[in-house]
């Protein structure tokens, strides 16, 4: 069993955003209102905001056996469990810039209609995790895959 867990980049990107996330608030709020008080609690809400989710929210791993059970676990609890060679699989990706990408995991399980798909983000695997994991469920999913990014 392969476990992909989220990239560090991911994590420090989201610790050094909350102070900054925090600053750009306050001084938006400084235009307002001449409190410093008031300056000083948005930007402590809007830091410990940006750090909680980046701490819990992106908290993700995922595990893929060697039997083709795909598990996604957020927070620590389980989320969803599917038999890979019973699912087609594919995945959108999109970017805005070096460091900001979104990454939808795209699970049908065989048989059922478009509604049923699962779609999953996986943006805080990064891109290189997330390709190595992709790549691993390809091998083990019922069809060819189609990658439905434009990239």
């Amino acid at each position: 069993m392969q476990t992909y867990k989220r990239a560090w980049n991911t994590l420090l990107m989201g610790l050094f955003s909350g102070p900054c996330g925090g600053l750009a608030a306050a001084v938006i709020v400084s235009f307002f209102n001449d409190s410093g008080t008031v300056f000083a609690a948005v930007a402590v809400v809007v830091c410990l905001l940006v750090w909680y989710i980046t701490i819990f929210s992106e908290n993700v791993y995922f595990t893929v056996a060697d039997d083709g059970q795909f598990r996604y676990y957020k927070r620590g609890k389980l989320v969803n469990e599917l038999d890979l060679r019973q699912c087609y699989v594919g995945y959108h990706r999109s970017s805005r810039g070096s460091s900001d990408h979104s990454i939808q995991l795209k699970i049908l399980p065989a048989g059922a209609d478009e509604n049923a798909t699962i779609d999953i983000d996986a943006s805080p695997l990064g891109r290189g995790r997330f390709e190595r994991m992709f790549e691993r469920m390809e091998s083990l999913a019922a069809n060819k895959p189609e990658v439905l990014s434009a990239q």
